[in-house]
């Protein structure tokens, strides 16, 4: 792969995104200036002042499953999660090189890791800094269920047990002992003892009686006195927590933990987070609760809910935060919502959304640059570029939105779904314009429009591809939808279809390792392309002089639209390449693949001018917008990253 001698990183202006399935997810650095959370295996620090972002990646392919930050803010820590691995890492962070990177405006901070600790089977279930950060407890998930005490300073385990007889899923170290921590989990409540100079580790069983639970969150009163979780069943359980120190074998037990109480108002389908804050009034703790239902409210010691601190959310509170001034908190929720809360008086404001699910495709409208579409997981969505926000949703519950389109005037979105159906909205009101049943079989997976309107009798036409191997040419008039052609050439799915400007003639990617130029008006095909590798993507020169395609091979290919051959072959990455962008001056044209880089080319050198580095997952989709000064990436971690396009490019007129 030849890269120009003035290679340079691409310049990143924004990143939506957040994973909020994850437990705690969501989180105030102790300082409060900052908040970090998880996006696909990347930990994302971002400053509450400059909106400045640092991704901290260990470069590896598993999604992060849980976050912990030190007392005194200096470390971060983060679990991941990846069942094709035998051994998972905990990856440990310099929390205050992160901060003064981000100070700073950079946006890498591979530089701020210390230590990865391959130990756990599978998945890391819970992290937690004991009080003083001298030590990290970790928690393996089902398929490991160990807990491990760690050295911070140096990196090495302590000592090791297992976490109980079934799956714990969260831990907690004491907010003023560095030698206690409790785990809970399903059926079970533990508080550990650990001594660093035998070392060894030690485990009381709470006494819950006959109250059985499956717990899965876990917070600790300020006093260390009670811990308080939260069940799938939907209350809120409160220990004591004190207990004797290491004993010999034959001594009794003279102090146990037990269940003190728990809530008798459940709360709709389980408490998902729980967080202890003072009166500062009467001095007690109180509980703040998230629940599946979106539900956030306040619980008196006593367990009791304040009825008149309790808002609703969308999607199910994931993660709750309290600010160091203990005045507000950050909610986030499994639909990657973030809130923020004020205590006293529970205003909630939206701070942020984004997509909760992979970004399978991105368009601009046409001569529109600061408006742009994206298709995900049961919605699609219109966004503000400049004011990086969220403008129109329109969701299909329980579906997956394959491709998009705008049709030529900008008044209607064009969209293939899981069903096998197309969907069109109106882009203003979100509202449906047309619907067209089976159009494919097992799905609709590509879509592309033919052209502008016809005079005639205002009608345009789209092409569709499917899983089932078929293109298909329809034609959408003002009182309805006709199909023109159906083409079965394919034998595997259309992976991307794209017309020429005309709409006359379109060339079509399948996974049956061929690409298809079509004759849109006849039906019929012209001719074909054939390489040994799947073609995952397919695009046009402007001037449809050459054709451009890429696949499993890492390479991209140029193709003579002439006699469909092949012209040149360059590298185009080191994994597999997943999509093609040409700029509409032809001049250049961007990349992306599964090694999570984006790369803006020159077109005629066929070199590499720019490398884009943020994305934590596969790259999907990429998109230049009209006035070509800005690119949009989406990915599979559900992340839509915003781009400058070089400012000397522009200076050479060639963007």
């Amino acid at each position: 792969m030849a890269c120009a001698d003035d290679c340079c990183k691409l310049s990143l202006d924004c990143v939506i995104g957040f994973n909020g399935s994850i437990a705690n997810s969501l989180q105030y650095t102790p300082c409060g200036k900052y908040a970090f959370y998880s996006l696909g295996s990347t930990v994302v620090l971002r400053c509450l002042v400059t909106n400045n972002v640092v991704f901290l990646d260990a470069e590896n392919d598993a999604k992060v499953s849980c976050l912990a930050v030190s007392k005194d803010g200096n470390f971060l820590a983060s679990g991941h999660d990846n069942e094709l691995s035998n051994k998972v890492d905990v990856v440990f962070w310099d929390m205050k090189q992160a901060q003064n990177l981000c100070d700073e405006g950079k946006r890498a901070g591979e530089d701020c890791l210390l230590h990865r600790f391959p130990q756990h089977h599978g998945k890391v279930q819970a992290i937690d800094f004991s009080c003083d950060a001298s030590f990290l407890a970790t928690l393996g998930g089902q398929n490991d269920n160990n807990v491990i005490v760690w050295n911070v300073s140096t990196g090495k385990p302590i000592s090791g047990s297992a976490a109980a007889s079934d799956s714990a899923l969260c831990v907690r170290w004491l907010n003023k002992r560095n030698d206690r921590f409790v785990t809970c989990g399903n059926y079970h409540c533990r508080v550990w003892q650990v001594c660093t100079k035998t070392p060894k580790m030690h485990h009381m069983d709470v006494v819950m009686g006959t109250m059985r639970r499956e717990m899965q969150c876990l917070a600790i009163s300020s006093d260390d006195k009670f811990a308080f979780a939260g069940s799938k069943t939907g209350e809120v359980l409160k220990f004591t927590i004190d207990r004797d120190e290491i004993t010999k074998f034959n001594e009794m037990d003279q102090l146990r933990p037990a269940l003190q109480d728990y809530s008798r108002n459940r709360f709709s389908k389980g408490v998902k987070s729980v967080a202890c804050i003072t009166n500062p009034i009467t001095g007690n703790t109180n509980i703040l609760m998230g629940a599946g239902d979106g539900t956030v409210q306040i619980l008196n010691p006593k367990l009791i809910p304040i009825e008149s601190h309790v808002a609703k959310l969308n999607g199910a509170v994931t993660s709750i935060s309290v600010s160091p001034d203990s005045k507000r908190f950050y909610a986030g929720t499994n639909l990657s919502q973030r809130y923020a809360i004020e205590i006293a008086t529970f205003k909630t404001d939206l701070c942020g959304t984004c997509h909760y699910g992979e970004i399978n495709d991105v368009k601009f409208p046409k001569n529109c640059s600061n408006l742009f579409v994206t298709a995900s997981v049961q919605d699609i969505r219109v966004w503000n570029r400049k004011l990086r926000q969220e403008l129109i949703r329109i969701v299909v519950p329980n579906l997956i939105c394959r491709a998009i389109e705008l049709d030529p005037d900008g008044t209607c979105i064009v969209s293939a779904w899981s069903d096998g159906k197309i969907r069109a909205f109106l882009p203003e009101s979100g509202k449906s314009k047309f619907i067209i049943p089976e159009a494919h079989l097992d799905g609709v997976t590509a879509l592309s429009i033919c052209g502008n309107h016809e005079d005639v009798d205002h009608s345009w036409r789209f092409v569709s591809g499917g899983k089932d191997g078929k293109v298909r040419v329809w034609k959408v008039l003002p009182s309805h939808q006709t199909m023109i052609h159906s083409m079965k050439e394919h034998r595997g799915e259309v992976h991307s279809i794209m017309c020429n400007q005309d709409g006359t003639r379109a060339i079509s990617s399948s996974s049956d390792a061929s690409c298809i130029i079509w004759d849109i008006r006849q039906g019929i095909r012209i001719t074909a392309l054939f390489e040994p590798a799947i073609f995952t993507n397919a695009v046009i020169h402007p001037d449809e002089s050459q054709y451009l395609t890429c696949g499993t091979h890492k390479k991209i290919t140029y193709w003579d639209a002439y006699d469909a051959s092949a012209i040149r072959e360059i590298e185009g990455g080191t994994a597999e390449m997943t999509c093609l962008e040409i700029a509409s001056n032809g001049n250049f044209f961007i990349s992306g693949s599964a090694d999570r880089l984006l790369r803006l080319w020159d077109y005629d050198d066929g070199i590499t001018l720019g490398i884009g580095k943020g994305h934590s997952g596969k790259v999907n989709k990429v998109a230049f917008s009209p006035d070509l000064s800005t690119i949009v990436s989406v990915g599979s971690e559900g992340g839509i990253f915003m781009w400058s396009v070089p400012p000397g490019l522009m200076q050479r007129g060639k963007c």
